[in-house]
């Protein structure tokens, strides 16, 4: 298959002919000649189709703003926060300061 060069991009599809209908097997975009001999040597014996790509099949750029992604690390620090404080409680009442300055007796 020889494609001109003004005719880049351009999408070619493979199928499976059989029967009344042909089966989709792979596409791509190609850019170049040495990509369409290289899909057509990969796909050989299947039927091969081209057309032009749409516009949305350029649009290589990643919307990102529309991804919410969670944050794992805000779970991990409220765990060690929590883990702190249980640590300062348990060493004001081992030292005896908690029961010092609030009044507390433990009997």
């Amino acid at each position: 298959m020889i494609i001109e060069n003004n005719q880049y991009p351009v999408v070619i599809q493979a199928y499976q002919p059989s029967g009344a209908s042909d089966l989709f097997v792979a596409e791509q975009v190609i850019y170049n000649q040495a990509e369409a001999d290289s899909f057509t040597s990969r796909y050989t014996g299947l039927l091969i189709k081209a057309r032009k790509p749409y516009d949305s099949e350029l649009n290589t750029t990643i919307d990102y703003t529309t991804t919410q992604r969670r944050r794992s690390g805000s779970a991990a620090w409220l765990l060690l926060l929590v883990l702190v404080l249980v640590a300062l409680v348990v060493a004001g009442f081992t030292t005896g300061w908690i029961q010092r300055n609030t009044g507390i007796t433990l009997q």
